[in-house]
């Protein structure tokens, strides 16, 4: 029953992480679309 616990709440940490990464990335795409852009080096 523990073993089972403990993987549901590392599945739980780990759905979220990855969500939180992808919000990350999210807002940063967005960040830099709505600045004009500039020529990257």
């Amino acid at each position: 029953m523990k073993k089972l616990l403990s993987a549901v709440i590392a599945a739980v940490f780990a759905l979220g992480s990855l969500s939180a990464i992808a919000c990350g990335d999210k807002a940063k795409d967005e960040k830099q679309m709505s600045t004009p852009s500039k020529p990257k080096v």
